[in-house]
């Protein structure tokens, strides 16, 4: 007996742990989830990485401006029989262009991290754009499938009837037009469903896995910030702002390096010059004052201003874009969520419509085409229900990414919006 009580607690166990597996690889896709291996997997994403590291590159090289720097020359001259070998050091000391070069250093770091955040913004649009292709296809899909069997239920109804002497062939005809349609549909969602399949994984680099990003049937309360809130933060983080403004900066560094080179400049030399297995000069450390005269810096003074002023405008541009921008994106959000309580409404009165035409055409009152029409009432509205819900979602997004909200905020507040737990 103990041995069997035994037997059936490890087949129980065996079952409960196969289970648990079960559930845990049927677990839904989310947004935030599927991002974090959109940015290992994505060859877009990885691919700006090399944009990165130049802007890093380019930092450090504007950090070693005060470096030291060393010369080999080897060479014969006139009155010498062999070649004589020179190395040379420069030290700078005082020197305007390579100290306006070393101010650039930390504006170019900020600048590749703001590039990098852009990267990642436009990634997560890039994957909302394939998540709402992929649910859109899906839904809508089910929806086209609802409205077939309801439709062939009309079909065989008509028919009925009409071999009964009831119905009229006309009936029969216009309930396989509309069945005939309705299954046309289901081929071209099919497709674009296999199409956003596709485009998934190769930003993600697995198949959804099944059931994920399914629409929610109700509208969760959404509190909206005010429009200056996202208004004041995006003028202070947004990363087109940002670029813009390390931009402008840079450019002003440029313009004093481009002034800078008429100043005099103070370096520190130290060489020594060999020749054969004998020094013929010693080796010395010598302070060298230059003063540079070269006429064509003039021209790269005025390049320099007016790059700058170039740089000021586009700065003040972005910034305008980016407030309107804003203020569209709230706007539309705004319109959304009133469209969407109307479209739910809607769906309730087209049900309604559906089962009092069904009922009037039991009583003689209604045509059956009346009730074919309430039909494809109730499927264009669920499919209009579906695309304003998804279009909530992408306009969502996009106002919070242009207010530089934190992605893993703003993803999982879309998640929490538009799809089901």
């Amino acid at each position: 007996m103990t041995l069997a009580m035994n037997l059936l607690r490890t087949r129980s166990l065996l079952v409960l742990l196969t289970s648990l597996f079960a559930a845990h690889s049927a677990v839904a896709n989310n947004l935030f989830d599927d991002y974090l291996s959109a940015r290992k997997y994505d060859a877009t994403f990885a691919a700006s990485f090399a944009d990165y590291e130049t802007g890093r590159i380019q930092a450090r090289m504007a950090g070693n401006a005060y470096y030291p720097e060393a010369r080999f020359s080897r060479a014969q001259l006139p009155n010498e029989s062999g070649d004589r070998q020179t190395v040379t050091i420069n030290q700078p000391i005082v020197n305007a262009d390579r100290w306006f070069s070393l101010q650039e250093a930390d504006p170019r770091n900020a600048l590749a991290d703001v590039g990098l955040q852009k990267n990642q913004f436009e990634l997560a649009q890039r994957l909302f754009g394939v998540v709402s292709a992929l649910s859109a296809s899906r839904e809508k899909l089910l929806l086209n499938q609802t409205n077939i069997a309801a439709l062939q239920a009309q079909t065989d109804s008509a028919q009925s009837a009409f071999q009964l002497g009831m119905g009229t062939v006309t009936d029969v005809y216009d309930a396989r037009v509309r069945l005939a349609q309705a299954r046309a549909q289901s081929l071209t969602l099919n497709s674009t469903q296999q199409a956003a399949t596709r485009q998934y994984e190769t930003i993600v680099g697995t198949r959804p896995a099944p059931g994920s990003y399914t629409l929610a049937n109700n509208m969760s309360e959404l509190k909206l910030p005010a429009l200056e809130t996202f208004m004041d933060q995006a003028r202070t983080i947004n990363p087109n702002v940002r670029a813009s403004e390390i931009g402008t900066l840079i450019g002003e560094l440029t313009r004093k390096r481009a002034k800078a080179v008429f100043l005099p400049s103070i370096n520190a030399s130290v060489q020594r010059s060999q020749f054969g297995d004998n020094t013929i000069t010693s080796s010395g450390i010598a302070l060298r004052l230059d003063i540079p005269l070269d006429m064509s810096s003039y021209a790269r003074i005025e390049t320099a201003d007016l790059a700058l002023q170039k740089l000021k405008d586009t700065e003040r541009a972005v910034k305008q874009q980016v407030e309107l921008d804003i203020e569209r994106l709230h706007s539309d959000v705004q319109a959304s969520l009133s469209e969407i309580i109307i479209l739910l409404d809607a769906i309730k009165a087209a049900e309604l419509s559906v089962n009092a035409n069904e009922q009037s055409f039991k009583g003689g009152v209604r045509s059956s085409l009346d009730v074919l029409n309430a039909l494809q009432a109730l499927h264009q509205t669920k499919n209009d229900y579906v695309t304003a819900l998804l279009q909530l979602g992408d306009r969502l997004l996009s106002l919070q990414i242009t207010a530089a909200v934190d992605i893993d905020l703003a993803l999982k507040q879309v998640q929490t919006q538009l799809f089901k737990p």
